[in-house]
């Protein structure tokens, strides 16, 4: 059985090149997210509030708003929200690139593609941005 040597200047170019490769892409939740500008996110949403969060993040990623008012579409006075981010007990989680990262007490402007029942899903893509600090 023959060893072959291993060829450093190769693995060396390849290192520099992948380093390179990533100091050009693009922020994780610019990538994640098709391009869609603010009218076409408008238009896609099936119902828009805005509200305040009750609670932060919770074990299953659900979290509950008081709705201020609608701005597009209708529904109940209380929604909740599956925002894509998940806190457990021992303070370990999951958060995307996309999650929207809530915080209760804070107002929200939530975008979804969902009718207003039972949970509705957003995202950072569909367009739901916090409003004001509380």
């Amino acid at each position: 059985m023959r060893v072959l040597p291993e060829k450093p200047a190769v693995v060396g170019k390849t290192v520099v090149g992948f380093a390179i490769a990533a100091l050009g892409l693009p922020p994780l939740a610019e990538a994640s997210c098709i391009p869609m500008t603010p009218a076409q996110q408008r238009a896609r949403a099936k119902i828009i509030f805005e509200g305040v969060a009750l609670e932060s993040a919770t074990t299953t990623g659900v979290q509950r708003f008081r709705v201020t008012r609608y701005v597009k579409g209708s529904g109940p006075k209380l929604v909740r929200v599956s925002t894509g981010e998940v806190r457990h007990a021992g303070g370990g989680g999951v958060i995307t690139s996309v999650s929207i990262h809530v915080v209760r007490g804070e107002k929200w402007r939530i975008f979804s593609r969902d009718p207003a029942q039972r949970v509705v899903r957003t995202s950072v893509c569909d367009g739901s941005k916090r409003l004001a600090r509380p």
